[in-house]
């Protein structure tokens, strides 16, 4: 056996080794110990990168007996394909399979074989590139991967791509509309989050025959958001509903003279609305397209109209009379009188029986006269808690009989 060891310090020798080697193999191939000035290209360097371009590959390491032990070599596989490390005789120490490095090292050299161990080092790079690994929804921050939301800004009807994923779309514009990609292209677990940031509804439309929460299409009304999920099918689910939970209910002034008239947001956030002026011209007030309720008041004069609409063509509009407070409703397109039925009539009314002291039909003023319900089959009449008259099958009885005269 041989022995490699410093004559003054007893130490061990390892021969003189190349530091890198890089090889293509396209058959197994042998390597040799670089040792005794000999000249190889396939050397056993400190470091080797080798590409097999076929499989089944050996690579075989040279006589143990001619290295101490502790000789080692990082072997990285830097083709497609796994090839196999062998001792002297052709037993095998290690598959490497694409990318993977494999440190060797030798820990008895008694025989040609020698006896070999190993470590894993595993993929070709040791820290992840994050630039690289950052997809939708991702964002590298030096060396780490971090969650992101991209807030991006929609003001016209908008056909949502795939690649939209993670993204926070804020709806600025009025009406408007964004229609969703096929759920089963988006795949389970595509998501987006939505604001209606806007002056008008926003309506969701899945496309084909999607549905979202089980409906054809989801109206997002003003400063609603909520968060659109694919199960990678045919349906859309949402979550984290927002809507506006302030019902402040705030009052506007405004005057006016003649024309048209658009609130501002600032101006039709205000459920109470009065309008002042001397007309010079019939008025339009552009409400806002979405649902809502205002109760407005024309305190205006001159002989003009003052009238509420949207700004959606064909629309029902509402012509507020001067001196008068009517309360308007708003579907998104069309504006109501919510009083539009001045009469109405009850079919049918049932009262508790009551009695002689608390009628069931009485007054506000006096709460001990009206009419009861004193037994079976009867019907009686009370004037300051003291029965007045009955009314049964038999006939009328007047307590105090019927008299004649004014009152």
């Amino acid at each position: 056996m041989s022995s490699y060891v410093n004559p003054i310090t007893g130490a061990t020798i390892s021969p003189s080794q190349v530091g890198y080697e890089a090889l293509s193999i396209s058959v197994s191939t042998a390597l040799d110990w670089p040792i005794n000035g000999t000249v190889n290209t396939n050397v056993v360097a400190a470091i080797i990168d080798i590409t097999a371009t076929a499989g089944s590959l050996n690579v075989s390491m040279p006589s143990a007996q001619q290295v101490s032990t502790g000789q080692s070599v990082l072997i990285r596989n830097t083709g497609a394909n796994t090839f196999t490390v062998v001792d002297y005789s052709g037993n095998t120490i290690i598959s490497i399979a694409s990318g993977i490095a494999e440190y060797i090292y030798l820990t008895s050299n008694s025989t040609d074989n020698g006896v070999w161990s190993s470590v894993t080092f595993g993929a070709g790079t040791s820290a992840a590139n994050a630039n690289t690994l950052a997809g939708y929804g991702l964002k590298a921050l030096n060396t780490t991967l971090n969650q992101t939301y991209v807030d991006t800004a929609v003001y016209s009807d908008y056909a949502v791509l795939v690649s939209d994923r993670s993204q926070f779309l804020v709806w600025t514009g009025g009406v408007g509309a964004l229609t969703l990609p096929s759920a089963g292209t988006a795949t389970n677990g595509w998501f987006i989050m939505v604001r209606n940031g806007g002056t008008g509804i926003l309506t969701l439309t899945p496309s084909g025959a999607d549905t979202i929460d089980g409906n054809a299409t989801q109206q997002l009304q003003l400063t609603e958001s909520l968060v659109i999920v694919s199960n990678g099918s045919t349906k859309w689910d949402t979550f984290a509903y927002g809507r506006s939970n302030v019902f402040a209910y705030t009052q506007l002034a405004k005057t006016v003279a003649t024309g048209t008239y658009t609130l501002t947001p600032t101006e039709y956030s205000n459920v109470i609305q009065e309008y002042f002026g001397a007309l010079s011209g019939n008025v339009t007030i552009i409400l806002p397209s979405t649902v809502q309720v205002w109760y407005l008041n024309n305190q205006t004069s001159g002989s003009y109209t003052l009238t509420v609409k949207t700004a959606v063509g064909g629309g029902a509009a509402v012509v507020i009379p001067q001196s008068q407070t009517v309360s308007v409703i708003c579907d998104g397109t069309n504006v109501y009188n919510s009083n539009s039925t001045a009469v109405g009539s009850i079919t049918s009314l049932t009262l508790g029986s009551g009695s002689v002291a608390a009628p069931s039909l009485n007054y506000t003023t006096d709460t001990t006269t009206g009419m009861y319900h004193p037994a079976s089959g009867k019907i009686a009449w009370a004037t300051g808690g003291v029965d007045l008259a009955v009314l049964d099958n038999t006939g009328l009885y007047v307590v105090n009989g019927i008299h004649g005269g004014s009152k």
